[in-house]
C-alpha cells in the first residue's frame, strides 16, 4: 500500500462554494443558539425549517435554562437585603406609602393655610419688599422680572445717550486742537535769530558763571575763620 503525497497547491478548490450558516453542523448552531434570548429566537423560526427545528429543539432550550440557572444563583448570592432596599427607597411597603401620601396632605393644609395669610402686593411695596411699579391702583400689578427687565432697558438707553454725547465733545475737542495746531505754526526764522544769540551769548554767561562759582569757592566762610580763630586761640593759651 503506497501513500501519495499530494501538494496544497495542486489541491483542487472550488472557488464557487459559498459558506453559509446551514453549512454548519447542527451541534455547532445549537451552541451558537445557546446564547440567544426568546425573543431573538423567535425570528431565526421563520428564517427556514432547519432553523426552526433546531430553535425547537428541547435540548437547546435545557442547555439555556441550565445556564440561566447558574448565572441565577451567581446573582442571587450578590443581590441586596430587604432592609438595604428600604433604606434606600427602592422597596416601599403600603405603610411607607400610607405615611408619605399623609404627610403630603399635611404639606398641602399647611400651604394652603400660609397662602391665605400672605401679605398683599400693595402691601409689601408699601414695605419696600417690592419696587413701586409692580403695583398701580386700578392697573393691576406688574412681575417684577418684567420690571427689573424694564430698568435694565433705561439703564442701556441712558448709558447710550451718554456715550453718544461723549462721542460728539471728543469729536469737537478733537477738530479745535486740529485748528489750534494749524494756526500756531512756527517762524522758522525767529528761531534761528533766537538759536545763533543763544549761541553767541553763551560763551559769556559761562564764563562769567565760572568765574562767579570760583569766586565763590576761593572766598572763606565765617565758619572757617571762626574756627580757625579758635585753633589760634588754644595754641596761644598752650604756649
Amino acid at each position: 500500500m503506497s501513500l501519495e503525497l499530494v501538494h496544497p497547491s495542486n489541491e483542487t478548490r472550488d472557488d464557487d462554494h459559498e459558506y453559509t450558516l446551514a453549512a454548519l453542523p447542527s451541534e455547532i448552531l445549537l451552541q451558537i443558539l445557546s446564547y440567544l434570548d426568546i425573543p431573538d429566537l423567535f425570528p431565526l423560526t421563520r428564517t427556514s425549517h432547519q432553523l426552526r427545528n433546531l430553535s425547537l429543539d428541547p435540548l437547546l432550550h435545557t442547555t439555556r435554562l441550565h445556564r440561566a440557572s447558574l448565572s441565577l444563583s451567581h446573582s442571587l448570592t450578590v443581590r441586596p437585603s430587604l432592609g438595604e432596599l428600604m433604606a434606600h427607597r427602592i422597596y416601599i411597603t403600603r405603610t411607607t406609602l400610607a405615611a408619605r401620601s399623609l404627610g403630603w396632605n399635611l404639606t398641602k393644609i399647611k400651604l394652603n393655610r400660609q397662602l391665605r395669610h400672605r401679605p398683599s402686593v400693595e402691601s409689601l411695596v408699601e414695605m419696600g419688599v417690592l419696587p413701586g411699579e409692580c403695583y398701580r391702583r386700578g392697573k393691576g400689578w406688574v412681575s417684577p422680572k418684567i420690571v427689573d427687565a424694564k430698568r435694565r432697558v433705561e439703564r442701556e438707553r441712558v448709558k447710550d445717550v451718554l456715550r453718544g454725547w461723549v462721542g460728539e465733545w471728543r469729536g469737537k475737542r478733537m477738530v479745535q486742537l486740529e485748528r489750534e495746531v494749524v494756526d500756531v505754526k512756527p517762524d522758522v526764522r525767529r528761531l534761528a535769530t533766537r538759536f545763533a544769540r543763544d549761541r553767541e551769548g553763551g560763551n559769556s554767561r559761562q564764563t562769567r558763571w565760572g568765574r562767579e562759582a570760583r569766586e565763590k569757592r576761593e572766598a572763606p566762610t565765617r565758619a572757617k575763620v571762626l574756627g580757625l580763630r579758635r585753633f589760634w586761640e588754644k595754641v596761644g593759651e598752650g604756649a
